[in-house]
């Protein structure tokens, strides 16, 4: 863990991301931002482009959002064990201020590169979303906890007023609601509304907010809702969204824990519990490895192993064999997906790995979690 802290913390947290190949100053000109070239490009940047390819289009290092805030939670959890990381943390918390979304009211962010589908969608870099706001988020609302930080827990907060006032709900019935993705669109996306939701009860467990906790109910009940007979749930509700993968799947479990755990609510134990033990018993292989897909195992992905360990760890106190598990899939990253300078590699295929160190992806999700199985290690000491 302290090599791979190391490495990171030598490049000031900058670094590449799978989708970051337009930010190349060679595919600045329109015709490359325009569909379907600006989809496939930033599709061979992500599945064979790789470090070498971002170098000779001079791609440049830079710092995304989402990375910060993995390894602010990290060096929180740290401190709550006993080692010193404050300056690291004011530091994060500085540049978390620096490269928050611009034009809007409240804290929020999104990612340093701009982002293209082959279904029209645009977003340019640092525009906000969901899951950069809810990640940066945590990470101020656990330093406010761990450092006594005023100024963390003031941009925690505006978080939740973000998530309130400039998401849309693209479904807002009495029974149900689910927060989209993205202040421009109307999604239907389980894991990103589910963790809005969980996040405001966890602003509500902090000050009393009773809005907060009923949209957070109606965000759970829609996602149990949708949960698949076997209690798994696809990604989105169009055709072209169902796909049933490991970490968005945790994603909406730790969502559905931390709702339980901040509202003292058990409306929805079931629905988790039945998820937990479908995550356990089809994303691993014989050997441990973290399938990607339900039904397909490659690629092997280092966010697919990071989510996996972050998961038991969440699940430790509802399942005893939890932090075994987290134990092992830290044990098979190590042997499988380990560089020898402290870093992982992004894939492994069947017949070839892309060892690219990407920062957010895997480098910061990496020591976020072996931070937090470390400290969850301590306390059982």
């Amino acid at each position: 863990m302290r090599k791979l802290c190391d490495w990171i913390t030598s490049r000031d947290y900058s670094g590449y991301e799978p989708y970051d190949l337009l930010n190349s100053p060679y595919l600045s000109a329109a015709v490359f931002r325009r569909p379907p070239l600006s989809y496939a490009l930033i599709q061979f940047g992500k599945r064979i482009g790789g470090l070498r390819t971002r170098e000779l289009l001079r791609v440049p290092a830079s710092k995304n959002p989402k990375a910060l805030g993995l390894m602010l939670a990290a060096f929180c959890d740290l401190a709550r064990g006993g080692q010193d990381f404050s300056q690291e943390a004011r530091y994060l918390k500085s540049e978390l201020k620096r490269l928050r979304s611009p034009h809007e009211e409240e804290y929020c962010w999104g990612y340093d590169w701009d982002y293209m589908s082959l279904r029209g969608t645009k977003l340019p870099a640092f525009s906000p979303n969901c899951i950069a706001s809810y990640f940066c988020g945590e990470a101020l609302l656990e330093m406010a906890e761990v450092f006594g930080d005023r100024e963390a827990a003031e941009m925690g907060e505006s978080v939740g007023r973000f998530i309130v006032a400039r998401l849309n709900r693209s479904l807002d019935t009495d029974e149900y609601l689910c927060f989209s993705y993205t202040p421009g669109d109307r999604t239907l996306i389980y894991n990103s509304s589910a963790l809005a939701g969980a996040y405001l009860t966890r602003l509500a467990s902090r000050k009393p907010n009773a809005a907060y906790v009923s949209l957070a109910r109606r965000a759970m009940n829609y996602l149990r809702s949708e949960q698949l007979p076997e209690g798994g749930w696809y990604y989105g509700t169009r055709r072209r969204q169902r796909w049933i993968d490991g970490f968005h799947t945790s994603y909406n479990l730790c969502a559905l824990r931390e709702y339980r755990d901040y509202t003292c609510d058990c409306s929805f134990v079931e629905c988790m519990e039945r998820g937990h033990e479908y995550y356990t018993e089809t994303f691993f292989a014989t050997d441990g490895a973290p399938k990607y897909f339900h039904n397909q195992l490659y690629p092997i992905d280092i966010h697919s192993c990071s989510q996996a360990i972050l998961h038991f760890c969440a699940f430790a106190e509802d399942d005893p064999q939890s932090l075994g598990k987290a134990l092992d899939m830290l044990r098979w990253t190590q042997e499988n997906m380990a560089s020898d300078d402290g870093t992982y590699c992004f894939q492994r295929h069947r017949t070839w790995t892309n060892r690219t160190a990407y920062m957010r992806w895997g480098q910061a999700s990496m020591f976020r979690a072996m931070a937090r199985l470390w400290l969850q290690l301590q306390s059982v000491e």
